[in-house]
Parts: C-alpha cells; structure tokens; sequence
C-alpha cells in the first residue's frame, strides 16, 4: 500500500482536529468546571460568602478548554496552517509540509480512534496525529481502513462509517 494526498489548509478543520486529538481531556475539564461553578452558586444563593471563589473557578475551569484548543492550533500551525501532504504505506504513517515533517511507523502506533472526520493514531509519549480520511477518495480510505483492521488498530464492522 501507498497511498498520497494533499490537504489544505482549513482553521475550521484545524481546530476540529485539536478537539479530536484532545478528547476527553477537554470534556473532563468542562464538566469539572461546571460542577465547580455549581457548587459555587448553591453556596452564593444560600449566603455563604465564600461562595463567589467557587464560581470564580468554575467559570475559570470551563474558559481553559477553550483557551488551550486554541493555544495548541496557534503551536501547531506548521502542520495546521499549512498544505499538508501525507503518506500512508505498509511501514509507516507521515506528513510533510514545508516547515514540519511528521511520521511513525505502524509497529509504534498503539491505537488508532475513528471518528467521523479523522482517524486518530496514538503513540506513546507523543502527540497524536489525525489524519482526515474524509480527504481521501473512498476506495483509498477503505483500503487504508482495512488495513487498520488488518493490523488490530480498528474494529472491522464500522465500514459504514466510510460511506461505502
């Protein structure tokens, strides 16, 4: 397998593919924050004074996702603000663009999340890497899936998801 295609550059996928590289981090934070925040309010309306430091948290707690999304596309704009170029063959995974080159062999890879827009690899230690299958032409993305499939990183009955 070798497989190639060009992706431009899109802030709106860009920060789409932060959200979906961070996961669950972000929505644990979110809804810390609003636990907090809460809690911060039932003290408030039944005049404890030290209600206000609660809400002050809270509101603090569901402002950082936010904050560190962004934060991260702006670090990344090597691989987010430019024409990136990725290759998927038998050994490995990588994306190139003129400032940044990116790449993991799949025996390092040690999952791959599927979600509607990008396959998400995993590798110990390092920031994942999403790849936009939805970029792909369809018979390449379901030869790049079972592949995936193939090698235990993804589930084989979620063909449907790839439209075909």
């Amino acid at each position: 397998m070798h497989i190639s295609f060009t992706v431009e550059p899109d802030p709106a996928r860009a920060r789409r593919a932060i959200r979906t590289t961070m996961g669950g981090k972000l929505l644990r934070l979110y809804i810390l924050g609003a636990v907090v925040a809460g809690v911060g309010v039932v003290m408030s309306v039944n005049h404890i004074p030290s209600g206000a430091a609660p809400v002050a948290l809270g509101a603090g707690l569901l402002c950082f996702p936010w904050l560190v999304s962004r934060a991260a596309a702006q670090a990344r704009t090597g691989m987010l603000g430019e024409t990136v170029t990725y290759e998927l063959t038998d050994a490995d995974v990588q994306a190139h663009t003129r400032s940044l080159n990116v790449g993991y062999r799949w025996e390092s890879v040690q999952a791959v999340r599927e979600t509607p827009e990008f396959w998400v690899l995993t590798v110990a230690g390092i920031n994942p890497l999403a790849v936009p299958w939805k970029q792909l032409p369809a018979a390449d993305a379901a030869e790049v899936r079972a592949f995936l499939v193939g090698r235990g990183l993804l589930p084989a009955g979620r063909q449907s998801a790839l439209g075909i």
